[in-house]
């Protein structure tokens, strides 16, 4: 008797172990399947990723406790592989040339599919039934097409450049359409989310306009003295600040085309909304060193703060006997006024004759060079000299061209 249990006993635990054998050994088709909840981060390294996005860890086991560490709510959204493509719209009769952005990636669907039908409403904002062709050789036209300001983990700004022209007019119009998307939320952010609420913002933002207005610009259509609140509703966001922009005719004449305005945080950072931007991953303390300029000659450049009220900026009236199409001099602010040096914008073919040496070419664009000069100082005046050998390449490295 006791033998026969013996053998039971002995036929059971070898039946046991052979099935958990076979369980072991299931063929691929019958593995769990890895579903959205359990799938592995696919983030690293994929075509379409930002390259300031900042890589988010997998959980996994704490090195010291052994512990599974889970990653927060946040986490898991920013963990959204976001891609943008391009959609267009193209007639001929009136003609309409448009390219917006869709954005592909989003977890929620719902809200992904409400925001690109806000981004192609924006786009086409053009009422087409206005566009009649008055002047055959003339006809109506609308063209628009964007450009990304800034994008991270949480946010995406986005900028629509858009001209409209109807038939029989003197000139088209041109407007500039801001949108920030708030990934984590799946909406469209408002300007006025971005502000506290504090009375000195208007007065803080226009003495930074100001600093900035080199040229005097403000000044062509009567005395600037400060923004209108409707201005900061015209505002975009970058890396380091917000772009202010001015359409034409609000504060200066058609020609000088768009007016722009870089804040950066750490100056505006007392009339934000601090905790929407903390909120939304932006340092806003990161002190910047120096002040953009932007002219309408179409680029812009920087020059460090501590030299700005030591500066002095002219345009030159332009003549038909210069070989320029424009001159932009810098002076140093003292009695004697010397010239520091001086920004040049020339057409191709009058580049080419000028002399070797003379200029130095900064960038080209279509049919336009644009180039610099530096002035001869005399040896006696020393700060003058400095600035010339050190700050003046800096300078010219942060030269860029807008079109």
């Amino acid at each position: 008797m006791k033998l026969k249990w013996t053998v039971a006993i002995v036929l059971v635990v070898f039946f046991a172990a052979g099935c958990s054998g076979i369980q072991e050994n299931k063929p691929v088709s019958e593995q769990p399947k890895v579903t959205e909840d359990n799938e592995p981060d696919k983030t690293g390294g994929e075509p379409g990723k930002p390259a300031d996005q900042t890589e988010k860890p997998n959980a996994q086991p704490d090195k010291t406790t052994g512990q599974q560490v889970k990653p927060n709510t946040k986490l898991e959204t920013a963990q959204q592989t976001i891609k943008i493509h391009d959609e267009s719209i193209v007639k001929d009769n009136p003609i309409i040339n448009i390219t917006y952005p869709q954005i592909d990636g989003m977890k929620d669907k719902m809200a992904q599919a409400k925001i690109n039908n806000m981004l192609k409403e924006k786009a086409t904002a053009a009422d087409e039934s206005q566009m009649t062709n008055e002047d055959p050789s003339a006809p109506s036209s609308f063209h628009s097409k964007y450009k990304t300001t800034f994008q991270n983990d949480h946010l995406i700004s986005f900028v629509y450049d858009q001209y409209f022209y109807l038939s029989g007019a003197a000139h088209g119009m041109p407007s500039s359409v801001p949108i920030l998307v708030d990934l984590d939320n799946g909406r469209i952010v408002e300007p006025n989310e971005l502000f506290n609420g504090s009375p000195q913002t208007q007065q803080i933002i226009s003495r930074l306009v100001l600093k900035q207005d080199v040229l005097h610009t403000l000044d062509v259509m009567g005395e600037f003295k400060q923004i209108s609140s409707d201005d900061l509703k015209q505002v975009y966001l970058t890396k380091e600040g917000l772009m202010m922009y001015f359409p034409p005719y609000e504060y200066a004449a058609f020609a000088e085309g768009t007016l722009l305005y870089h804040l950066s945080f750490s100056d505006i950072q007392s009339v934000l909304n601090t905790d929407f931007f903390k909120s939304h991953g932006i340092n806003l303390s990161k002190p910047i060193n120096s002040t953009i300029i932007y002219v309408s000659e179409g680029y812009h450049f920087s020059v460090p703060k501590e030299w700005m009220d030591r500066l002095r900026f002219e345009r030159a009236e332009y003549s038909e006997n210069n070989k320029w199409l424009s001159e932009i001099n810098v002076y140093f602010n003292f009695a004697d006024k010397p010239l520091l040096f001086s920004f040049h914008m020339y057409e191709k073919e009058t580049w080419s004759t000028l002399n070797s040496g003379a200029e130095v070419k900064l960038a080209e664009e279509s049919d336009l060079i644009y180039s610099y000069s530096v002035a001869q100082i005399t040896q006696s005046h020393l700060q003058a000299n400095d600035f010339i050998k050190n700050v003046v390449p800096e300078i010219m490295k942060s030269f860029q061209v807008d079109f």
